[in-house]
């Protein structure tokens, strides 16, 4: 079962598809106010994308002379379009509960999938010493 493309397509106007093995992908979302709370699980694995135009036109750069007019005349459309990209992108996605902002001040979210504990446990059974 596939939603057609539209504005009301839970995924917004555009996916972006990478090889992996747990059918995760980056995409648009309709729900652009989900970004604003501090808590944003809600999607299941997959990734939604705050500007993701930008970063459509971003990978077709490097392929097309004009990437915005090319996105958007197959927008007009309206219809479902897989555009292959050229050359590979390497994606990493990558999972954490703190982390510095770009001025240095430190963030911490909730660890939603209890990595931390996993990782903790596994430092202090390999011998890691750990202080107070």
């Amino acid at each position: 079962m596939q939603q057609p493309p539209g504005p009301g397509n839970a995924l917004g106007e555009v996916k972006f598809m990478f090889p992996n093995a747990y059918a995760i992908y980056l995409h648009d979302t309709p729900s652009r106010s989900l970004f604003g709370n501090r808590v944003r699980a809600y999607s299941h694995g997959c990734v939604r994308l705050a500007d993701p135009r930008d970063f459509a036109y971003a990978l077709l750069a490097r392929q097309e002379t004009d990437p915005v007019t090319y996105y958007h005349a197959i927008q007009r459309t309206g219809r479902l379009t897989r555009v292959p990209l050229l050359e590979p992108v390497p994606v990493h996605l990558v999972y954490r509960t703190a982390y510095t902002s770009v001025t240095g001040q430190m963030n911490y979210r909730a660890d939603i999938y209890g990595r931390d504990a996993r990782l903790y446990d596994a430092l202090i059974s390999a011998g890691v010493e750990v202080g107070a």
